[in-house]
């Protein structure tokens, strides 16, 4: 038997109509139909849940390199000097919310585009930077390109968790984890 034909999925069911070499006629052939398993379907959940491990990871990433180069700098009560809130603070509270707006964005403009995604992270870093300023104060220049630091970390965070799937759950929960315990 001939593995061309057309294939169509409805419900839980794949449907083949498969042509014959021995049939001229173009609407008779041989139907088949094979039940799908619950495992073929993409879950919403599945891939939600991966998308939100996703971004913890890249908050962790970003989180650990920061924190690297915020080593030698003076710190009062875990708060980097000239800081107006902690390190994980400003990841999570405003850097984390704010990847996700400008993911909402990638996402409603359907681009695929390096370049956009890049202006995208810019853009909504320099508003993460502003609304960090109108919450705790502070030179809103300094933390708009701060800001925007953040949130180009954040991109190219994302696009290394993408290569390496299996250090989700390592950058997600115990990057994060050690670095508060050492810190």
């Amino acid at each position: 038997m001939s593995t061309e034909g057309i294939w169509l999925q409805a419900e839980n069911y794949r449907i083949h109509l498969q042509s014959g070499s021995h049939i001229h006629s173009p609407w008779k052939g041989q139907l088949l139909m094979n039940k799908m398993n619950d495992y073929d379907i993409p879950s919403v959940r599945l891939t939600a849940g991966l998308y939100a491990l996703s971004k913890l990871a890249c908050a962790g990433l970003n989180f650990l390199l920061i924190s690297l180069l915020l080593l030698g700098f003076p710190q009062n009560d875990g708060i980097p000097k000239g800081w107006p809130i902690s390190l994980p603070y400003a990841i999570y509270a405003y850097g984390l919310p704010t990847a996700l707006v400008a993911d909402a964005l990638l996402r409603i403009l359907r681009s695929t585009s390096q370049i956009l995604a890049l202006f995208i992270y810019a853009a909504a870093g320099f508003g993460a930077g502003f609304w960090l300023v109108a919450e705790q104060g502070g030179d809103s220049m300094l933390w708009g390109i701060g800001g925007i630091a953040g949130l180009l970390l954040f991109r190219i965070a994302q696009l290394v968790v993408e290569r390496f799937p299996l250090l989700l759950p390592i950058f997600a929960l115990f990057v994060p984890l050690l670095c508060l315990l050492l810190l």
